[in-house]
């Protein structure tokens, strides 16, 4: 039996610029039949807009307006937002009111931004995923250069006798590809101006399309029941993932991001390539639980059937480095909670193997750890023993597999007189046993109960642990 579910469809909106995209394009194409009509055959929807009371007048007035009254129940809020004095704030008041009023009703939310394009049958996507049980859905965008981009979708896709904009989504791709945003070009692999905001970046494949991999998305759809968001608009907590899906396919789901030629030039203005560090602190200042599920997903656009084996070489490379970059924000992340003094020389060893991959590779893998950390005094020891010599370029290596054999697979609780073998990330095995209530590591001694260091659990110990292992 097939279920219907309320949605606030929710457009913040006033201005000639942004109410002209708004109902030129962006409402035509949400009116193709296998978007809002198809949407609307299967859940109930209220449409909110909400806009300035000077621009009402010329939103009732359109006929796309008049065909939207006739598919879903449809709510103009006057808002006092002329004189704001930050519009982006505005939008964020506004979203968070909109947020607000479809939790108190009881309905999921699908935030819809006026200067978008839809692909036919984007909506009819969304409307299934809902049907299916998905309560978190998210997608992205392709920016496109608003003033050549307009004219040629009204010209291939807009007619006088009807108010609706109907494009395949490889129609749209197409065109996403002719007016592709100065900006979007930024985002590739080997840019020479890569962004200061690297929220996803981009691979070529040769005569098939673009691969895209997120680091950080907004919520699409979603029960705001279920979810709650931070104040950086991300999902705040972990979430079922059977509830949650990403369109990973522009086939499914493509939209076009209506951009001026010039917006955020400032983003990419200063030549630098992508940076895994930058990026990485980056990613941590806007963080989320949900963040490695968009990560993990390839989006594909593409104007025309996909060959995998085109694919295959940028799958495998941003597979690569989606996971350096998880490594090192969790480094990273390790790193912010290496504030304790007593905890200073084994900060300074982590942060100089930081880059090495595999260390990444492994802090990236399932966590959390239980860290055997030696002392200041046990680092500086091993230091003038020679431990200095793995601290030099090109070292990195050796001194990566010292510090995998400092990390506990899981959190373990030391328990007095239970003695257990522990197996680290570098794959050696390491023997815990008690000495007069006294707890030792392949017999070094560790400073029990131990403490909380972020999700970790952790462990002060005497002496840097022998590359072998004693169990």
């Amino acid at each position: 039996m097939t279920t219907s579910v309320h949605f606030h469809f929710s457009t913040v909106v006033w201005g000639p610029w942004h109410v002209g995209a708004f109902l030129d394009v962006n409402l035509p194409s949400l009116l193709a039949e296998g978007n809002l009509p198809a949407f609307a055959a299967r859940h109930r929807v209220t449409y909110r807009i909400f806009t300035s009371a000077g621009d009402v007048a010329r939103i009732t007035a359109s006929p796309g307006f008049k065909r939207l009254q006739t598919l879903v129940s449809v709510e103009l809020v006057e808002c006092p937002v002329q004189n704001a004095v930050s519009p982006i704030a505005m939008h964020h008041l506004l979203w968070r009111r909109s947020i607000d009023d479809a939790r108190a009703a009881g309905a999921m939310i699908l935030f819809v931004p006026p200067d978008v394009i839809w692909a036919n049958g984007s909506f009819a996507h969304v409307a299934d995923l809902v049907t299916r049980g998905k309560r978190a859905i998210f997608m992205t965008y392709v920016r496109v250069t608003q003033e050549s981009c307009v004219p040629e979708v009204r010209r291939r896709f807009a007619s006088s006798e009807s108010p609706t904009i109907e494009a395949s989504p490889r129609e749209l791709v197409d065109v996403a590809m002719r007016h592709i945003h100065p900006l979007t070009l930024t985002y590739m692999r080997h840019s020479t101006n890569f962004p200061v905001h690297p929220e996803f970046i981009l691979w070529s494949v040769p005569d098939e399309g673009i691969l895209m991999r997120v680091l950080v998305r907004e919520m699409f759809a979603y029960d705001p029941s279920m979810v709650d968001l931070n104040q950086q608009a991300l999902v705040a907590h972990k979430l079922d993932p059977d509830l949650v899906h990403y369109v990973t396919d522009s086939d499914d789901l493509f939209a076009l991001s209506l951009t001026p030629a010039n917006k955020d030039i400032e983003w990419y203005a200063r030549p630098q390539v992508l940076d895994v560090r930058k990026v990485a602190s980056w990613w941590l200042h806007y963080d989320s639980p949900i963040n490695d599920v968009a990560a993990s997903g390839r989006f594909y656009i593409h104007a025309k059937p996909r060959t995998p084996a085109k694919w295959r070489r940028a799958e495998q490379q941003s597979d690569m480095l989606v996971q350096r970059l998880t490594g090192t924000r969790e480094g990273l992340r390790l790193l912010a909670v290496m504030d304790r003094p007593d905890l200073q020389r084994a900060r300074q060893v982590l942060a100089a193997a930081l880059l090495e991959t595999k260390l990444t590779r492994m802090l990236r893998a399932s966590g959390p750890w239980t860290l055997l950390i030696p002392r200041n005094g046990a680092i500086l020891r091993w230091l003038l023993d020679g431990g200095d010599g793995l601290m030099q370029p090109g070292k990195a290596r050796h001194l990566t597999q010292h510090i995998l054999g400092h990390l506990v697979m899981g959190r373990v609780q030391l328990r007095a007189g239970e003695d257990a073998v522990l197996k680290t990330a570098s794959g050696v095995s390491r023997q815990l046993t008690w000495n007069d209530g006294n707890a030792e590591i392949d017999g070094i001694a560790v400073a029990t109960p131990g403490f909380e260091l972020g999700r970790h659990r952790s462990y002060l110990i005497d002496a840097v642990l022998p590359a072998t292992g004693g169990g």
